[in-house]
């Protein structure tokens, strides 16, 4: 070819030279070589498909029209003014490790494997430089082996459906300038046991209130509810089929959250002042939907998770625990905003479809009975390619529960396929082929697998419900909630609990932090209480703190930390409003070994407290000691000055500190620092004194003993005479 092109340059050339043109043409020749056609390769045009539709072909003799939706790309910069697209029947597949192996890689199918897969008439596009087009490539598909259609579906396997572009080069060649690929479960030879396939579809969202039933910390879940991710996500369940057996789990804080805004008394924290919230109506509107729901479909298995939804191996992992039901005022707006539907508490979901066994011996205590597990997690015992129901039994330190197994195979495609702007039904062949391998493995009996959304999972209805219907309402598959799948489906051996390998997301260090900090607090507090203000004061703790703990922020979490930051805000400002008032002076003066120490109390709060005093030396210094008086009572908005006894055994100035306490000894505040000035004499100054007393006096006596017994003594009559005896 090279050659070829040389020899036209030459010729050209020559004809240039003879004409007398050669400096008009020789720039043109040039650029004419930079525009030479680049030579046309297998990648210059991309294949995508785009739908496939039916995702299953009817199992029928008679001819059914196939339409797969196909995007060319032309990856190059020249024209392809006329390509040509081709479609064949790949090699037949009959496992799932085989599927898997096809959908990484595309391969051109086996001559001696392949099939027909004619359209029904030639499809033809033109593309321009790097230009783009969709159309649709449509065959017919038929049961019978003697009919002359484009695709036969003779056998239950999973057909691959391979497209190849072709164009002509610039010799004149045929050239293949693109190929793709997608996925057909087929069963002409017999009609399958169907499938029992579990949809889980979960209704939750993060926690939009942190202490206290009627205060919004935003008025986001309104938009959420109105056109956006919530009101999608019912949609999906509103649009399924009829009787279609689904389990949608449940965060009642949301139900909740929503009952308390559809009753039009809430307000929201904007800038740190408190509005009225505006979503009454939209939270009535959408609570109403899901109750119409509800009632036309008796077979969704409503299941609610512990409140907030929280990050249970988390807390396992960090020595915390959860709790499993709601208060009975928020049980009763709850029941009534779900219409008196039946709920369950029985099953359990944790993040990622993964835990430890410690934290699955927990949910077994919290009286779960089954729970949602990916296979990662609990493998099969059987290996990849067994035909197996993805339902098990494990063994816990507080008894057995039923085990729901994803598959990663399947799992894969969930997100992408249903979320909003993902894929689609591009991908929705590789979901629904993971599906059906079941029974093309064996069509024999009845296989279970379960399909999870992820929790936040933006939907796009249409693809969703698409999705939803194409793998549960074929001839080939069937649905089934999971309360039903534990109680009808025969558990398959799996192998043992695969803890998490600590790669995965989870609370972050402040929200822990926060969420022990609180609970461990939260008692000693209460005992400053009645019990009446207890409960008014601080009965909602518990409950922020679960908030904090929320799955929700594990993907959010600078977020959570924020939140975490409120409630400990909260907290320091409950604990603030008592404090011990730091002296105008700072230093007090003992005039007495038992003077007493004027402490003032200060509390802010609307409600009674009951403190201790705690008065000490700094650093434990000797010759100060106070007396404990006991518990205080300190009325709201009061001020009161408690006298301490002391006693000093000492003179000069020395610090004290004075420290806030609840009756259960929690330190409340900072230690306030006191400088004391003694002008009294303890015990031990009085005893510092008698004995220089005692000291001096001997002294005295002693000097003046020496002073006698220096003086000479006087002679009468020749002798030796004491001069005070003389006298």
């Amino acid at each position: 070819m090279i050659r070829r092109r040389a020899g036209r340059r030459r010729r050209c050339l020559r004809a240039a030279v003879a004409a007398g043109l050669l400096t008009v043409a020789a720039p043109a020749l040039q650029a004419g070589a930079v525009r030479a056609t680049e030579p046309l390769t297998a990648r210059s045009v991309t294949v995508s498909v785009m739908s496939v539709l039916p995702s299953t072909p009817p199992n029928t003799t008679a001819e059914t029209p196939l339409t797969v939706v196909l995007t060319l790309t032309n990856n190059t910069s020249q024209a392809l003014p006329t390509v040509t697209i081709d479609g064949v029947r790949g090699n037949p597949i009959s496992s799932r490790s085989a599927l898997d192996a096809a959908i990484a890689h595309v391969q051109a199918p086996d001559p001696n494997l392949a099939g027909d897969f004619r359209p029904v008439k030639p499809v033809t596009a033109s593309l321009g430089p790097r230009g783009v087009t969709t159309l649709p490539f449509t065959a017919l598909t038929s049961t019978s082996t003697g009919s002359d259609t484009g695709l036969c579906i003779c056998q239950n396997l999973i057909y691959p459906l391979y497209f190849t572009v072709h164009a002509t080069d610039s010799s004149g060649a045929d050239v293949i300038v693109g190929s793709g690929q997608t996925f057909l479960p087929a069963f002409g030879l017999s009609r399958p046991m169907p499938v029992q396939v579990s949809w889980v579809l979960p209704i939750t969202d993060g926690p939009h209130r942190l202490v206290g039933d009627d205060v919004f910390t935003g008025d986001d879940l309104a938009s959420g509810v109105a056109g956006g991710r919530l009101d999608r996500v019912l949609q999906v369940v509103e649009r399924v089929p009829k009787d279609l057996r689904l389990t949608l789990v449940v965060d009642p804080e949301l139900i909740d959250e929503l009952a308390v805004m559809a009753a039009g008394k809430y307000s929201v924290n904007v800038n740190g002042k408190r509005v009225p919230g505006t979503g009454t109506a939209v939270a009535g509107a959408w609570l109403a939907r899901l109750r119409a729901v509800l009632a036309r479909d008796p077979g969704i298995e409503l299941a609610v998770t512990p409140l907030a939804d929280p990050d249970v191996e988390s807390l396992t992992r960090s020595g915390l625990t959860w709790t499993a039901g709601v208060s009975p005022t928020a049980q009763a707006r709850i029941t009534a905003a779900l219409g008196g539907y039946p709920t369950t508490t029985s099953l359990a979901w944790p993040a990622d479809e993964s835990l430890s066994s410690d934290t699955l011996t927990a949910l077994v205590q919290h009286n779960s009975t089954s729970v949602i597990l990916n296979d990662a997690t609990l493998p099969s015992a059987a290996g990849p390619d067994a035909v197996t129901n993805e339902l098990g039994v494990v063994q816990t330190l507080s008894g057995p529960v039923s085990a729901v197994v994803t598959q990663r195979s399947i799992q894969r495609y969930v997100a992408p396929v249903l979320s909003l702007g993902g894929s689609g039904t591009a991908e929705l062949p590789q979901l629904v082929s993971e599906v059906a391998v079941a029974a093309v493995a064996d069509s024999t009996v009845s296989h279970f697998v379960t399909i999870v959304v992820p929790r936040t999972l933006d939907p796009s209805p249409d693809a969703a419900v698409r999705a939803i219907t194409d793998t549960t309402s074929t001839y080939w598959s069937t649905s089934l909630n999971l309360a039903d799948a534990v109680r009808a489906v025969t558990p398959s051996e799996h192998g043992q609990l695969v803890p998490p390998d600590g790669s995965q997301r989870s609370l972050s260090p402040l929200a822990i932090y926060t969420a022990k900090n609180v609970s461990n607090v939260v008692p000693d507090l209460d005992t400053m209480l009645s019990s009446s203000d207890a409960e008014v004061v601080l009965g909602a703790l518990p409950t922020a703190v679960q908030r904090v703990e929320s799955n929700y922020w594990r993907t959010n979490s600078s977020a959570g930390d924020e939140y975490a930051l409120q409630l400990s805000r909260q907290v320091d400002a409950f604990t603030s409003g008592v404090r011990i008032v730091q002296p105008s002076t700072g230093t007090y003066t003992l005039a007495s070994s038992n003077s007493p120490l004027p402490v003032t109390v200060e509390n802010n709060l609307a409600v009674t407290v009951t403190v201790r005093v705690l008065v000490t030396s700094v650093n434990g210094a000797p010759g100060f000691t106070a007396a404990d008086i006991g518990k205080q009572t300190i009325a709201p908005n009061t001020k009161v000055t408690l006298h301490i006894p002391t006693h000093v055994e000492r003179t000069g100035r020395f610090r004290v500190q004075a420290v806030l306490l609840t009756p259960s000894g929690l330190t409340i505040g900072d230690p306030v620092l006191v400088s004391v000035h003694s002008t009294a004499l303890g015990a031990i100054g009085v005893i510092i004194t008698i004995v220089a007393a005692v000291v001096l006096i001997l002294a005295l006596l002693i000097r003046l003993v020496r002073r006698v017994r220096r003086r000479p003594a006087a002679r009468v009559d020749g002798a030796d005479v004491d001069p005070v005896a003389v006298r």
